[in-house]
């Protein structure tokens, strides 16, 4: 005979389904979000007062049919580094790469200035920061054997380049005369172990604008655009070119342990939105065991 506690969780799991998911925030109607989602764009709540920017990929939990906004896919750090900055537009250096963020036209801010972030509808410096406080170091957690996860990775930036005309346009391009990719800044390595075993990678690649002839697809050494092209390794032919994509795992095994990103070296003429434009472009999804 079945237990209050075990009838109880019966009923409950008949009549009650939950999953999270990610999507890409499109707006606000009135006091609800619109997320893009499983190839549709439907109203959500907002779980906190944070306000994505348009475009950002957030978590998206659905319950029962009602959709609900959780948050960004990636940690928005508050704090980071000035590179440079003009005209109320700053390039900052954070944990997990960098990024352009708005500032208050009549401060100056010089390369290397330590400065405060706010992520509200995108990111802005509030200020400048002093040194971080010395915190303490969190004990490494209890050993029980290796374990199995599944880390979605989301890319820092996107682009092509083309010789004579460099970095063209924030698309990922594979054609005659441009390479495109994601860049990821140093996420991957810091993030899964070098002893790890890579059991899965997935690359999502929005719908392509154009589809035609060769389409290499490999890994690049660049944390960020460099100065000129990309050199890409170890490339091969996709089995998918939307949705999420199959990717050989040797990729993710080299950048596990070394700087770089991923994307199409120079093919036919394909064209894949970049990020400015499907904030899911290029987000990785490795289950790895280690």
């Amino acid at each position: 005979m079945a237990t209050e506690q075990e009838t109880l969780l019966k009923l409950i799991g008949d009549k009650s389904t939950a999953r999270v998911i990610p999507g890409n925030f499109r707006g606000l109607d009135g006091l609800r979000a619109v997320v893009d989602f499983d190839g549709g764009r439907v109203p959500a709540y907002m779980l906190t007062d944070y306000v994505p920017s348009v475009n950002e990929s957030v978590w998206v939990q659905v319950i029962d049919g009602v959709a609900y906004v959780m948050g960004p896919t990636t940690p928005r750090l508050g704090n980071g580094t000035v590179i440079s900055a003009s005209g109320g537009t700053a390039r900052v250096s954070t944990a997990l790469g960098e990024i352009e963020a708005t500032y208050d036209g009549a401060v100056t801010f010089a390369a290397g200035t330590l400065v405060k972030l706010t992520w509200r509808e995108g990111a802005h410096i509030i200020g400048r920061r002093g040194p971080a406080p010395v915190v303490d170091v969190p004990p490494p957690p209890e050993s029980t054997g290796p374990q199995t996860r599944t880390v979605t990775f989301t890319p820092t930036d996107s682009g092509s380049y083309q010789p004579g005309y460099g970095w063209r346009t924030a698309d990922v391009w594979s054609s005659s005369s441009n390479s495109g990719g994601w860049f990821y800044g140093d996420q991957i390595k810091d993030t899964i172990p070098d002893n790890a075993r890579i059991d899965g990678a997935e690359i999502y690649l929005p719908q392509p604008d154009r589809l035609t002839g060769a389409r290499p697809f490999g890994r690049h050494d660049q944390a960020g655009k460099p100065g000129g092209a990309l050199t890409f390794s170890d490339t091969s032919t996709l089995g998918g070119t939307s949705g999420w994509c199959g990717i050989p795992t040797g990729l993710i095994d080299h950048l596990k342990a070394n700087t770089g990103g991923l994307g199409f070296a120079l093919g036919g003429w394909n064209v894949w939105p970049g990020r400015q434009r499907d904030g899911q472009s290029g987000v990785l999804r490795v289950t790895f065991t280690a």
